[in-house]
């Protein structure tokens, strides 16, 4: 454990306040609204500022905060490769998918990402097996941040890891069952501000504490020198690997189906421009400050009791005390606001893609209230016994469950949306080759494939193809629907 004292617990505990009550007045906000619409896409009336920043508070989630400075504390300055095609993730996640899937769903009322591929090809099949696969993944991702958020307690608050995670999973679980997609989204605008805030103070005073960036570089020579080299010690990210995740982060972000569901809940599709602009600047002031906080660590805090402590143990070690409270904030408001987020993604995959849109009639405001809480708690519940045994380095979890749904959804959504010639069949094919293909590859390979590049990489190839292959064999769409989705689009 790392030195705390009453200002830490204090501040720690404010922040925590500040979120409920932010949730407290979204779910005021909310009553009268139609409550499925109002607690999976927040009534469509999301402004772009709030939109942005639950955007970014989505996307950096625990991994960002906890598990990337662990790799860098342990892989020295390499890890600047490793995280670089982040800084255009935004670009390509609003530009290729953004504003399209806004006026799509405006058009056709979808509420969750199924929704969209389920209307667009009118098979309830296609909603299903999105669904069930979407769920399997995110588990992965949830009991990633269940992780982190346990670490950052117990590194911080000496709390042991295992009343840690249970707290933190109490806690997320209740304000995201409170208010649904508005409270996430208000606490998520809250919590992007937090941890902007707690990036730069920790990343201004753990080079004062180090003595600049010569004395950071020189510390680390005398560790190790393969902590200065592109490729990091043992060789950790050859050229072919950094070629990959130059590629995986800008389309497994753009994959996202948590991601895609920021849009949806757009008020107004051409506002999302805005959006892009805010999340741009956000992620080039945050993500090196990220990497250099990790690597800074490893002068500042050479010896860690586990890897993923690496970001609190610095700015404990860097930050006073009477800051210290706030600026532990940041990493925490990042893994609850993406833990919120993919809670909200998975339950509505339950109610609305596996329940609702299979009966005859909808569900009553009473029948979905009771399936939304229920499905939450059980997704939480499922995804905290995993957690109870925690890997080394939670980073890796959180690639794969990234990149693998992004295996699996991104080339059939992008194609959906797109082009007039993609049908059912091609849809199925591309989510089903995606998906296998990525994972048969990882029980093969692990996190190197053919040629050492990530089983991502050659995924969505194999889900293009599929995609292709499949829209030439398969029956080709009726013309209503086609007009429906491509007859009054501009791009």
């Amino acid at each position: 454990m790392y030195e705390t004292g009453p200002a830490v617990w204090g501040t720690f505990l404010a922040y925590l306040l500040a979120t409920f009550f932010f949730a407290w007045l979204a779910q005021r906000k909310a009553r009268g609204g139609a409550y499925m619409e109002e607690f999976f896409v927040g009534g469509r009336s999301i402004g772009p500022w709030v939109l942005g920043l639950t955007w970014i508070a989505t996307s950096a989630s625990g991994g960002s905060f906890i598990g990337v400075p662990a790799l860098a504390h342990t892989n020295g300055y390499s890890m600047l490769l490793w995280i670089a095609g982040y800084v255009i993730s935004v670009l390509v996640g609003f530009g290729l998918l953004g504003q399209r899937i806004a006026y799509v769903g405006r058009k056709t009322g979808a509420l969750t990402f199924p929704d969209l591929l389920r209307d667009r090809y009118d098979s309830p099949m296609i909603g299903g097996v999105s669904g069930v696969a979407l769920i399997i993944l995110y588990t992965g991702y949830i009991v990633a941040q269940y992780v982190a958020g346990a670490r950052v307690i117990e590194a911080v608050l000496g709390v042991p890891y295992l009343w840690g995670v249970l707290g933190f999973a109490v806690t997320v679980t209740l304000y995201t069952t409170y208010g649904g997609f508005r409270a996430v989204a208000w606490t998520d605008a809250f919590q992007a501000v937090v941890m902007l805030i707690g990036v730069l103070i920790t990343v201004t005073f753990a080079i004062s504490k180090a003595g600049g960036l010569e004395a950071i570089r020189a510390g680390l020579e005398q560790q190790d020198p393969a902590l200065l080299s592109p490729m990091g010690p043992s060789n950790f990210l050859p050229i072919a690997a950094a070629i990959s995740f130059f590629f995986i982060w800008p389309f497994a972000g753009a994959g996202q189906p948590s991601l895609m569901t920021r849009y949806l809940a757009a008020d107004n599709p051409a506002g999302l421009n805005r959006a892009l602009v805010l999340v741009a600047f956000y992620v080039i002031l945050t993500y090196p400050a990220i990497i250099l906080i990790g690597v800074t660590g490893r002068v500042l805090v050479p010896d860690l009791v586990a890897p993923d402590h690496a970001m609190p143990a610095t700015i404990m070690a860097a930050v006073p005390s009477w800051l210290a409270g706030l600026v532990l904030a940041g990493p925490m408001a990042a893994i609850m606001s993406t833990l919120s987020s993919f809670l909200l993604v998975s339950s509505s995959a339950i109610v609305r893609d596996m329940v609702e849109r299979n009966r005859k009639e909808s569900l009553t405001e009473k029948q979905a209230k009771r399936w939304t809480l229920g499905s939450t708690i059980g997704v939480a519940a499922v995804c905290l016994v995993f957690a109870l045994r925690p890997p080394d380095f939670l980073q890796y979890i959180v690639v794969f469950s990234g990149t693998g749904l992004a295996a699996t959804f991104l080339t059939p959504t992008c194609l959906s949306l797109y082009w007039p010639g993609m049908n059912k069949t091609g849809c199925m094919a591309g989510i089903l080759g995606g998906f296998t293909t990525f994972l048969a590859q990882y029980l093969a390979f692990g996190t190197r494939s053919f040629l050492d590049f990530d089983p991502f990489v050659w995924s969505l190839l194999f889900s293009l193809l599929f995609c292709i292959v499949g829209s030439l064999l398969g029956q080709r769409d009726d013309a209503e629907i086609l007009v429906r989705y491509f007859d009054d689009y501009k791009a």
